[in-house]
């Protein structure tokens, strides 16, 4: 059933916003007649290869990772002589799960876009950007306070607009990289250490908000963004075995913040 309403969905997109139809034909198109007879048999020839044309398409024989260093991402300054923590072996990422990843988060903005986009032509509702940040902020207070929050609604996340989401962006970037750095620091000897349910639902409201918030990051989003990176990479340097149990949530977050948004370089 859900795939049904993936096909419905995709096919109302089609019909509605920038692909609407401007010289709607009804019917099949007839290739055993020959030539199109008339301009109504053309139009349906070309709704019909056009219906049968993916969304994207993917050459066999380019690898798409060769234009890498072309794409523009995030800003990211003068490091101003910043030296990223050394990775140890047993926490490296695989290159082939990264690749994957980073394939997989993009189709998933994709499909969050495309959902929210949907909703926006059915019509906004009052105080969109009001329950996003509301759920936010009680998140934020119930982790701070090492209590587990409840997670972020889809409903929500896609009825927000993209400056409370960028500001929610920011906030939850800022407290992780926050907790990360104060258990690090020696001084803070009083700063709890984060529970693996704790950092596993800090983790997963940046990946949903991650997965909201638009493109190309305001310079603001892009130095929170940069400073989780860094405290992830820091807490990562000091994994000692692969089964650590934050190690998972480390990679992901620290691929969205470092890869996808380009926040960040072991080079």
């Amino acid at each position: 059933h859900y795939e049904d309403d993936e096909n419905v969905a995709e096919e109302e997109d089609r019909r509605q916003g920038m692909r609407a139809r401007a010289l709607p034909v009804d019917g099949d198109p007839d290739f055993d007649s020959g030539p199109p007879v008339d301009g109504f048999e053309y139009l349906r020839r070309v709704r019909h290869e056009a219906k049968n044309v993916p969304d994207v398409m993917v050459s066999p024989t380019i690898d798409p990772r060769s234009f890498d260093h072309k794409q523009t991402r995030g800003y990211v300054p003068d490091l101003g002589g910043y030296v990223p923590p050394k990775c140890p072996d047993c926490a490296r990422p695989d290159k082939d799960w990264q690749r994957e990843f980073l394939a997989d988060f993009s189709d998933l903005r994709a499909w969050v876009s495309r959902t929210a986009a949907r909703r926006e032509m059915s019509g906004p509702s009052a105080g969109d950007g009001k329950g996003l940040a509301l759920a936010s902020q009680a998140a934020l207070e119930r982790m701070e306070d090492m209590n587990e929050p409840e997670g972020v609604s889809f409903d929500t996340l896609i009825r927000s607009d993209e400056v409370s989401a960028a500001a929610a962006f920011r906030a939850h970037a800022r407290a992780l990289a926050s907790r990360l750095s104060a258990e690090e620091d020696e001084l803070a000897k009083s700063a709890e250490p984060m529970t693996p349910a704790i950092l596993h639902a800090r983790a997963s409201w940046f990946y949903a908000l991650a997965a909201r918030v638009g493109l190309p990051l305001d310079a603001e989003t892009s130095a929170s963004v940069r400073a989780l990176a860094r405290a992830l990479a820091m807490r990562r340097s000091k994994v000692t075995s692969s089964r650590d149990p934050s190690l998972p949530h480390l990679q992901v977050c620290l691929a969205v913040a470092g890869k996808y948004f380009g926040q960040f370089s072991e080079e």
